[in-house]
């Protein structure tokens, strides 16, 4: 592996916890017909996918899903106006391991499929998003991981080199992406896995 200068992290279920159906089943209990419909409805609907590339507003995407479930109208309204509130909470290993690989000398960028609305939120709120050295966000540029125009997006904004980055992702269609264009790619499941890299990078480092 070439000389590492650059780490990339997604965000969602890497750098901050995004759980909608632990959210549904705290909410709604045994009631698994409406768990299941807004699930499917909101959060593994078309509507999502059009948000997180801007190509739809929360007002149409509210319609839309009022219109499928009318029914649900109330949920619907308050998990698409406020969800970015009481869905998103920071993982503190992953933002201690941020810090310590921006300390050791690493540029640090965010690349993530994300809501403008959501992202906006989560980037306000949380600190370690000063520590970014650049990001592309996927509501902005209108591509969407796993789809290789949004890695390469960020390459050459940053005029990167496939080979002296790492790329840590939850999702492992995305990982297999990015080490198709000759990303080093980690397929996050647990924080363990930032400790192992920290302690080869400093290995190396040596």
């Amino acid at each position: 592996m070439k000389k590492i200068r650059n780490i990339i992290f997604d965000i969602g279920n890497v750098l901050v916890r995004f759980d909608p159906l632990d959210y549904l089943i705290r909410t709604y209990g045994e009631d698994f017909e409406t768990i299941k419909l807004l699930h499917l409805n909101i959060f593994s609907g078309e509507e999502w996918k059009l948000l997180d590339q801007g190509l739809l507003t929360t007002e149409e995407a509210i319609a839309r899903i009022e219109e499928r479930i009318p029914e649900h109208k109330d949920a619907v309204e308050k998990i698409m106006r406020t969800w970015e509130t009481f869905l998103i909470d920071e993982i503190s290993s992953s933002v201690y391991f941020l810090k310590k690989f921006k300390k050791m000398g690493y540029k640090i960028y965010a690349l993530s499929n994300y809501p403008e609305r959501g992202f906006f939120y989560t980037e306000s709120t949380f600190p370690v998003f000063e520590l970014f050295d650049g990001k592309v966000i996927s509501y902005d540029v209108r591509e969407v991981k796993p789809g290789k125009r949004i890695y390469e997006i960020l390459l050459k904004k940053y005029q990167l080199k496939a080979e002296e980055c790492i790329f840590i992702d939850d999702t492992l269609v995305n990982i297999k992406t990015a080490e198709e264009l000759g990303i080093n790619g980690v397929h996050y499941i647990h924080s363990n896995q930032l400790m192992e890299l920290y302690l080869k990078l400093a290995e190396e480092a040596r």
